[in-house]
């Protein structure tokens, strides 16, 4: 269980310690950790390969399995501690309690309905659940909150794109929503593009795809622990476009 959102440190240009805030995108406010080294727990990111990214004081680490107990009792002292609601439902979320999850999150967005971070945090894990229409609303409700943030976007299109249920998914609203987190982004997330490329590609915009995904991963930005897979994709796409390559 990290500070902040997701906060951990990384050794800066000048050799010290650098605190990073990536909003729990790279990194969510539970953390898998790698390996204890003195003070120091280092964690990984996720999905973006083994490598750990960063490392948090271990005076501040709470173990997963006190986090439920932990916040609990802050709760108690404090009925209206939307963080300590939040980081409850962090912990539910990571074991799987989804229903307690749901009703702790829900709780935090009522005591604190102007942070569109817990929207998001809802929406990602009402995904968990398959419940396509309410994660979509709450995604919308960060863009409406926070209207340039671009993660938002990006995991609207998911929705749109991904949603088990296929009536629910619409390619062209993905495509729509992945464009606005791209044009808000400035380029920083390259995997941004990769979702792009597969929403042109379901949509049957073969050449789009493939321009697309070559120039997420021309970017320098583009993490490693996706190329091996992003590679795949390109691969899929070109034979499309050309079956006999």
């Amino acid at each position: 269980m990290l500070k902040g959102f997701g906060n951990y440190f990384t050794t800066g240009p000048d050799g010290k310690p650098q605190l990073v805030d990536p909003g729990a995108l790279g990194v969510n406010i539970v953390a898998i950790a790698d390996h204890l080294d003195g003070d120091r727990v280092w964690i990984k990111a996720n999905g973006a390969g083994d490598a750990p990214v960063g490392w948090v004081q271990r005076s501040d680490v709470i173990p997963l399995e006190d986090s439920i107990s932990y916040f609990t009792s802050l709760i108690s002292r404090n009925t209206k501690d939307w963080d300590s609601y939040l980081r409850r439902a962090e912990a539910e979320h990571a074991l799987n309690q989804r229903e307690a999850a749901l009703a702790d999150y829900t709780r935090a967005i009522e005591l604190h309905p102007d942070e569109p971070f817990l929207f998001v945090r809802r929406g990602k894990h009402s995904l968990t659940m398959k419940a396509c229409a309410q994660a979509a609303a709450d995604f919308q409700n960060a863009a409406k909150l926070k209207p340039q943030w671009p993660e938002p976007y990006n995991l609207l299109a998911g929705v749109y794109g991904n949603c088990p249920d296929p009536n629910y998914r619409d390619q062209q609203k993905a495509i729509s929503a992945i464009q606005r987190a791209i044009e808000f982004d400035s380029g920083r997330h390259p995997t941004y593009l990769t979702v792009l490329a597969l929403a042109y590609f379901r949509s049957g915009q073969l050449e789009n795809a493939v321009l697309t995904q070559k120039k997420a991963l021309a970017s320098p930005a583009f993490p490693p622990g996706y190329r091996d897979e992003a590679v795949k994709q390109l691969d899929e796409y070109q034979k499309a476009v050309d079956p006999h390559r």
